[in-house]
């Protein structure tokens, strides 16, 4: 019998473990918040330097607790949200060359540098709103499609809504969306 006890007592905090993962992710399968691509097409820009060709992406909430981002109106007509984006430079990954493929790295880094002098910037938002997703749906959202490029991805930040402050002080989790994310059939 206290074989059996002690047992239990060390299965129980795997089993409660898995218990409040279960409970927190709806599909098992997915992260618990993720962005999915929706279509390329045409936008009304939302700021200056905005675009007119979009990239049309979904955050979608996988978790039982809304998410809440900094967000503000999309243009008048337009579906979906405009959300605060921050346009982040790709950091180049070390790499071992032979003496043939040194040339072709020397051209990728002057490329690199001079593309990310040309790197739009994110969608920053001094008096903002904020949008919520609840459990287990999406929304739809652009962004220019140049904040995605070979030197550069789009990331954006949100909190789970757990109280008033989540969107101002955090903690916040990002999702990021790379050129490679675009579906090569559209």
């Amino acid at each position: 019998m206290a074989r059996l006890v002690a047992f239990l007592l060390l299965l129980s905090p795997g089993l409660l473990a898995q218990s409040l993962r279960d409970s927190f992710v709806i599909d098992q399968s997915k992260p618990f918040a993720y962005l999915v691509f929706d279509h390329i097409g045409p936008r009304k820009p939302a700021g200056k330097g905005g675009g007119s060709e979009g990239l049309w992406l979904r955050v979608v909430n996988n978790c039982r607790i809304p998410l809440v981002l900094r967000a503000s109106s999309a243009p008048e007509g337009e579906p979906g949200s405009t959300l605060e984006d921050e346009v982040v430079p790709v950091e180049p990954m070390l790499q071992i060359l032979s003496d043939s493929e040194l040339a072709a790295a020397e051209q990728e880094d002057r490329d690199r540098e001079r593309a990310l002098k040309q790197k739009p910037s994110g969608y920053e938002f001094e008096v903002s709103g904020v949008l919520h997703v609840q459990p287990g749906k999406d929304a739809l959202f652009s962004v220019p499609l140049n904040h995605v490029g070979k030197f550069w991805f789009m990331r954006i930040k949100f909190a789970l809504d757990v109280g008033r402050s989540s969107v101002a002080v955090g903690p916040f989790t990002y999702l990021d969306f790379h050129d490679y994310d675009i579906p090569k059939k559209r």
